[in-house]
């Protein structure tokens, strides 16, 4: 699939998917959505690939939302397709076995932030700002916003969707919204380090571990505790497992192959 408004890189272990229409400050659209899913589903087949950086093209912006010109005279099944497109693609970037770190410079509007908290890992420039103005036009926040709630708690998730107000990166810590906060220029080191730091770990411990992870965030305590131990009891009989432990036991440093 020829990509007009994404670009999908490959350097290594490392993939990088960049969001790249500056002009509208990477506002999302439908074609831009569906070739985020594609580029996600390459990237899966890629045993080389082990972590993902989403990242953008634009130097005011991760991205400022759906792109309002496109959606503003949708019907509602128009606009329910829409928003389970929406659905889709951010379900696409959670549901990846391989970690997403989302870098974000700029603005991290709406549809937007909701792309951004798909993603595993969050590092931001120290210009940067986060907000579901969604409210301002009149439109409740929906789809994965619903994240915001277990990330960042009751109060800091209706402060966000009933103000409409932009966060600054200070705000954005106080709620735990970032794991990484850097000065301007320093965002592609500092994702970088990141990167490199889980690309030498176990593909397939990595791969297990945000399934856990997911399923910890959607089911009760004790399904998701019995999941966990059926899960990582499979990864015992892996080539990684016994590299891991031998590596450890050896005081030397594990090569995994993903096996």
């Amino acid at each position: 699939m020829p990509y007009q408004k994404i670009i999908l890189s490959k350097m290594g272990k490392i993939a990088t998917i960049t969001l790249n229409r500056p002009e509208v400050l990477n506002a999302l659209d439908a074609d831009m959505l569906e070739e985020i899913i594609h580029a996600i589903g390459d990237i899966e087949k890629d045993s080389n690939i082990r972590v993902v950086i989403l990242g953008s093209n634009c130097e005011k912006a991760f991205s400022s939302g759906i792109d309002v010109g496109f959606v503003k005279d949708h019907d509602p099944w128009t606009g329910r397709l829409m928003g389970k497109l929406l659905h889709r693609t951010f379900g696409a970037v959670r549901a990846l076995e391989k970690p997403v770190i989302s870098a974000i410079d700029g603005l991290c509007l709406g549809a937007g932030l909701e792309l951004a908290i798909s993603g595993d890992i969050l590092i931001a420039s120290e210009c940067s700002k986060f907000g579901l103005p969604n409210i301002n036009v009149g439109i409740p926040a929906i789809v994965e916003a619903a994240i915001l709630l277990p990330a960042i708690g009751l109060f800091g998730t209706k402060e966000l969707c009933f103000t409409g107000k932009y966060w600054d990166v200070e705000r954005a810590k106080e709620f735990n919204l970032l794991n990484s906060v850097v000065a301007p220029g320093e965002l592609k080191t500092e994702v970088k380090s990141w990167a490199d730091l889980m690309a030498d770990k176990s593909p397939r411990g990595l791969a297990t571990q945000k399934d856990i992870i997911n399923k910890w965030m959607t089911t009760d305590l004790e399904t998701a505790i019995d999941y966990s131990i059926q899960t990582v009891t499979l990864n015992l009989v892996t080539k990684d497992q016994k590299e891991g432990m031998g590596a450890f036991l050896e005081k030397r440093e594990a090569k995994f192959t993903g096996e």
